[in-house]
């Protein structure tokens, strides 16, 4: 059901981590920007959380596994970000101008994410509710 914020903000996540990232430079090395396609565990990382993003997104009926679907990516998002930075501390001794935008986009999907999770939660509090009713 698209017309639910958290299907919204899971197709944000999907699109963010399998589309936008593949467009935005991650590194500024010694030959020009480093991108995603050139870092197969990094591309991976993000093609997984699209991945996670997208069963949650069609798994709306059940509640209970979009959450853990949500939750999954959370973590693969934080584990990213973490290798990402580990690689940018190692490689390019922590110089702050090597950064790319790219290497924040795990820390924005986090927060769609989290967003997404909280509204499922609410549903799923709203459907208890009303069947306590019955």
């Amino acid at each position: 059901m698209i017309q639910r914020i958290q299907s919204i903000y899971f197709l944000l996540s999907a699109l963010i981590s399998g589309g936008l990232a593949f467009f935005l430079s991650l590194f500024a090395g010694d030959e020009g920007p480093r991108m995603l396609h050139q870092y197969p565990i990094f591309m991976a990382g993000f093609l997984i959380i699209a991945v996670l993003s997208i069963m949650a997104l069609i798994s709306f009926k059940n509640r209970k596994n979009q959450v853990v679907y949500g939750r999954l990516a959370i973590l693969l998002s934080f584990v990213v970000f973490g290798f990402m930075l580990y690689h940018w501390y190692e490689v390019y001794q922590a110089e702050a101008s090597r950064l790319g935008t790219g290497v924040f986009l795990p820390l924005i999907l986090v927060v769609l994410l989290s967003m997404a999770n909280r509204a499922v939660m609410n549903d799923e509090a709203k459907v208890q509710a009303a069947d306590r009713f019955r």
